[in-house]
């Protein structure tokens, strides 16, 4: 939660302007000596996707509507996105000064595929 240095516009697909593409700096993996976050997949986040200043609910009801979350179906997100996608690992690995995410990537594919399986249901607030 903190500004992208240096300012970054998001430019056509989310890759950055032109001069001043995510691959510019972002490469195929984490640089830990200049602390920038790598993968082959680098780019920024659709701004539909984005989850600053939303309630749990909120994020719950754009993360299952395909509209909002890529046009993932729920097996895509079980699948593809929580148990296999490369950038989604990243928050496993994200190098020098952050925090990894808690626990596996297999087991986040777990408890998604738990939260399908009785109902998917979002919080009330």
């Amino acid at each position: 939660m903190h500004p992208h240095e240096p300012p970054v516009k998001r430019g056509a697909g989310g890759m950055g302007m032109p001069g001043m593409r995510c691959l510019t700096c972002h490469g195929t993996a984490n640089f830990d000596p200049g602390k920038v976050p790598g993968n082959p997949r680098w780019l920024l986040a659709p701004v539909e996707m984005a989850w600053v200043g939303k309630t749990l609910r909120q994020i719950c009801v754009q993360i299952k509507d395909p509209h909002l979350n890529g046009g993932k179906s729920m097996k895509d997100l079980i699948d593809t996105h929580g148990r296999n996608d490369q950038l989604v690992a990243w928050a496993w690995n994200p190098g020098a000064g952050r925090t990894p995410a808690p626990g596996t990537q297999e087991e986040f594919g777990k408890l998604i595929q738990a939260w399908a399986d009785t109902g998917a249901q979002c919080p009330t607030k």
